[in-house]
């Protein structure tokens, strides 16, 4: 894998993405190395036919993420009440159901860095979830103090933002291209991805709102707010601050120049990060 060229590459990747239609028009959208349980989840809480209780004996199946899902309701960041959750159903019911996608997905991601397969692209995976958690903290955060947004979908949208790339990654893997080593991969994924997490979150069930934000997701970046909705600028100013924590300071200097015009709710996107900052990385913190 290693003299691969950049031609041989190029080509196999064009090839790789030409399959992608037929896979992405399956009614059971598969996730590879994605736990099943964690799978079946999404399935369950998108079908109106699941009672609550369908829900809890699936994940009841699943001990740590049950315990997962207890810890979570349990903390500062997640229990305003004060009272004790002690088992499934209350954390579920405390959480709802986008917390409880979020913290499932989370579990997943730690499962899939564990399995042997995908050791060549524990870095990549790695870069995806830090890029997941950071955005869904930002998210959950200023959606919670701005009107018209949810904060657990916004949490949702940011922790589901990198759905594509996590799909693109892990099925190019599975079908031996050598991902982890090739730059350009990159500019392969960018092109899909974002269509292909709406196509997990829709045929998972989830909000139209949720669908609509992700992909739509670099509208920011793009210049294109002038339709987007509150949860589209939320999600997508979030992604390009995180973003630019890692750019370069010329990019970085670009990147602060749009988000300076991003408003949500006549509050200007930097100024409701930098005065939460602190709640963002105890969230950050916690879902992590």
């Amino acid at each position: 894998m290693s003299t691969t060229t950049a031609e041989d590459f190029n080509a196999a990747a064009f090839k790789f993405v030409q399959g992608l239609a037929e896979d992405l028009s399956k009614d059971d959208l598969e996730l590879p190395g994605f736990p099943d349980t964690v799978a079946r989840l999404h399935q369950e809480l998108g079908d109106e036919s699941k009672s609550v209780q369908d829900i809890v004996n699936l994940i009841n199946s699943e001990p740590a993420l049950a315990a997962r899902l207890i810890k979570l309701a349990n903390s500062a960041a997640f229990n305003t009440s004060g009272r004790e959750v002690s088992d499934p159903r209350a954390a579920i019911t405390s959480l709802g159901f986008n917390v409880v996608r979020s913290t499932a997905t989370a579990f997943a991601m730690t499962q899939m860095e564990q399995q042997e397969w995908l050791a060549p692209v524990r870095p990549n995976l790695a870069k995806i979830w830090r890029r997941s958690n950071g955005v869904a903290a930002i998210c959950h955060v200023i959606g919670d103090v701005i009107p018209g947004v949810r904060a657990d979908e916004a949490m949702a949208a940011g922790l589901f933002h990198q759905l594509g790339q996590l799909y693109l990654l892990t099925q190019a893997h599975r079908e031996g291209l050598p991902v982890a080593e090739n730059p350009s991969w990159d500019g392969v994924a960018e092109n899909w991805h974002a269509t292909i997490a709406r196509a997990f979150i829709e045929s998972w069930g989830m909000p139209e709102s949720i669908a609509e934000a992700v992909e739509n997701q670099d509208a920011v970046a793009q210049g294109d707010l002038a339709e987007s909705s509150q949860l589209t600028r939320l999600l997508s100013a979030a992604k390009l601050y995180d973003g630019m924590q890692e750019a370069g300071n010329g990019i970085a200097g670009k990147v602060e120049e749009l988000l300076n015009d991003v408003q949500l709710s006549g509050d200007g996107f930097l100024d409701l990060v930098g005065a939460h900052k602190d709640r963002i990385s105890e969230i950050a913190s916690t879902i992590s």
